[in-house]
């Protein structure tokens, strides 16, 4: 078994709070979430009943594109050794 750290924690803890706001909308249908974005698209029914279907449809356009960008950082290998460049320039009083 792993060695349970912060992150662990913080990471089961967000996936605890949030497994509520994911099931309730398809236990009342009886359908199971079909995709990622559609999951994500019955929680912002869910929490936004306020929007228009319009509203909705962006929110949906949003997550499907984020989502897009996600997969599209996964399959980008990175060496361990690859950082952001960084360049320190102390200002100096003359």
């Amino acid at each position: 078994m792993a060695k349970s750290t912060r992150r662990r924690f913080l990471q089961a803890a967000a996936v605890s709070a949030t497994l509520p706001l994911i099931a309730a909308p398809f236990v009342e249908a009886g359908d199971p979430p079909v995709s990622a974005d559609a999951a994500l698209t019955a929680i912002v029914r869910l929490r936004f009943k306020h929007l228009t279907e319009a509203q909705i449809n962006a929110v949906q356009i949003g997550i499907q594109r984020g989502l897009a960008l996600g997969d599209a950082l996964k399959r980008f290998a990175l060496d361990p050794v690859d950082e952001p460049a960084t360049i320190f320039v102390s200002d100096v009083a003359e």
